[in-house]
């Protein structure tokens, strides 16, 4: 059984002393070093149970307990200031908080505040630059003259350059394009394969298929839907009671088996599977 990283426990969360609720009676677990998805529209929860992860809420009821930390109604300050050193928090457009004179200097930022030597975060941040393919060339650049998606990697860098344990991605792909998100998909299955355990908040149904070991689903503060990508999307009434679209691979492979049914073996739910699935059964038809 995966170790858990992440365990909530009955959470709920009231931002008015209970006459609303963001968050109902939460429960779920979070594996260590997997890539747990959290999907929900927007009102969901999703945001309150990220801030509740990283320690910038606590909950009103129920507790959770996060890289061996517990958090309650009752956790101390200085608790959550331990905790903060195993999390990295990677915001929606976090380039918007790029504000450095060169891209190191902007890196080696989260490291100096927690109180690392000035060496030391210089080479974790040119570690964690490296890491993302941003060379030394450009080390002593302004980060604002790089394209957007060097400086969402740069960005990136500055959060994973404080060694967190736990990395939440807030729509990591938004406003890319096409080139710059796949080299942001890249990225993160990079981090996972070494060891690192994802949280990643999208909209993005693809990304969910290609990347996700588990998926979390949320409404009105609920939890309504837990398990693999392929149990989810191989359930069309849930998706259209929470108005998720499946992916496009999906679609297309629920479309081909209308004309032939026994056309997959095991029914895609990625191009890439798409792909694989169609090319073994054209080999297949002309042997």
């Amino acid at each position: 059984m995966d170790k858990s990283a992440v365990s909530y426990q009955g959470v709920s969360l009231s931002y008015d002393e209970g006459i609303t609720w963001a968050l109902k009676d939460f429960s779920a677990t979070i594996p260590q070093g997997k890539i747990t998805a959290i999907i929900g529209h927007t009102g969901s929860g999703k945001s309150s149970l990220m801030n509740l992860t990283d320690g910038l809420l606590l909950p009103t009821e129920g507790e959770l307990v996060v890289m061996g930390h517990q958090l309650t109604a009752t956790t101390k300050q200085t608790a959550l200031n331990e905790l903060r050193h195993s999390i990295g928090f990677v915001f929606q457009f976090p380039e918007h908080q790029l504000f450095a004179d060169t891209v190191l200097a902007d890196v080696m930022f989260g490291p100096l505040n927690l109180g690392v030597s000035s060496q030391k975060a210089k080479v974790a941040a040119q570690a964690a630059l490296s890491e993302l393919g941003i060379s030394h060339p450009f080390y002593e650049r302004s980060p604002f003259e790089l394209s957007g998606g060097q400086q969402r990697r740069v960005a990136i860098a500055g959060v994973l350059a404080m060694k967190p344990k736990l990395l939440i991605l807030d729509e990591p792909t938004a406003g890319l394009d096409p080139d710059g998100q796949q080299e942001l998909l890249t990225l993160i299955k990079k981090l996972k394969r070494a060891g690192l355990t994802i949280l990643l908040v999208t909209h993005q149904m693809e990304q969910v298929a290609e990347l996700a070991d588990q998926v979390l689903v949320l409404a009105t503060g609920k939890l309504v839907f837990s398990g693999s990508p392929r149990e989810l999307f191989a359930d069309p009434l849930l998706l259209a009671k929470h108005h998720l679209v499946e992916p496009q691979a999906v679609t297309f492979a629920h479309q081909l088996t209308e004309t032939y049914p026994e056309l997959f073996d095991h029914f895609p739910i990625t191009l890439t599977e798409l792909a694989d699935a169609l090319a073994e059964k054209l080999r297949g038809a002309e042997s």
